[in-house]
């Protein structure tokens, strides 16, 4: 079974309040976006002690769309299971790889969908790299970007380079992307708009799960 993270671009606590009460018993992991600006374009809401006033049963992980992660990562680090860092946002990326080899909180890669494999390769042996997330879309932190065919190769690519890890792709997906993906090898997708514009939003990610 595909494991399927709701996508939330908080623009404000009471917006991921709102939202994460949605999501937080028919879902193990909630998908939380962060942008600065910067990385990304538009701010977002960006304060991790805020998470620690959130009830729910769900893990959350955040995906930092952010400049300089480095900078703040630890503070996240605290309060979420799981840290998403890009891999084109920081020169000091091994640093934050090494600081969480001794973390309770996992650590993820994402990648543009420009980004070569080449960019992580060397760090597909580390014990600690919970994941790598492969961006599916063109223009990142917006939710309702058209899904990109170009991450297909790419998918089946990681898969054979690193046939146990867990690969993730974020980025337009849909009920009909969800299966392209999942035939290339994913089996974690994260999921923003159709979740979220659907009539019944549990009734769609059962849907998305039972693919």
């Amino acid at each position: 079974m595909l494991n399927i993270s709701p996508a939330i671009i908080p623009h404000s606590l009471s917006e991921l309040e709102e939202k994460m009460k949605i999501v937080a018993d028919d879902t193990d992991w909630v998908h939380i976006d962060i942008t600065d600006g910067a990385f990304a374009p538009g701010q977002t809401w960006n304060n991790p002690d805020d998470l620690e006033l959130i009830p729910g049963r769900a893990k959350i992980e955040v995906h930092l769309m952010t400049e300089k992660p480095e900078e703040n990562i630890t503070l996240w680090a605290q309060v979420a299971d799981r840290i998403i860092v890009h891999v084109e946002s920081t020169d000091k990326l091994g640093v934050i790889l090494n600081s969480f080899e001794h973390t309770v909180s996992k650590l993820g890669l994402a990648l543009l969908l420009d980004t070569p494999l080449t960019e992580i390769e060397e760090y597909l042996s580390l014990k600690h790299l919970s994941l790598i997330q492969l961006m599916s879309i063109k223009k990142i932190g917006h939710h309702g970007e058209s899904f990109n065919e170009e991450v297909l190769a790419k998918i089946t690519a990681l898969k054979k380079m690193w046939p146990e890890g867990l690969i993730q792709v974020d980025g337009g997906i849909n009920l009909d992307t969800a299966k392209e993906v999942k035939l290339a090898g994913a089996r974690s997708l994260v999921v923003g708009s159709s979740l979220w514009q659907a009539q019944d939003f549990t009734t769609e990610l059962n849907k998305f799960k039972n693919i």
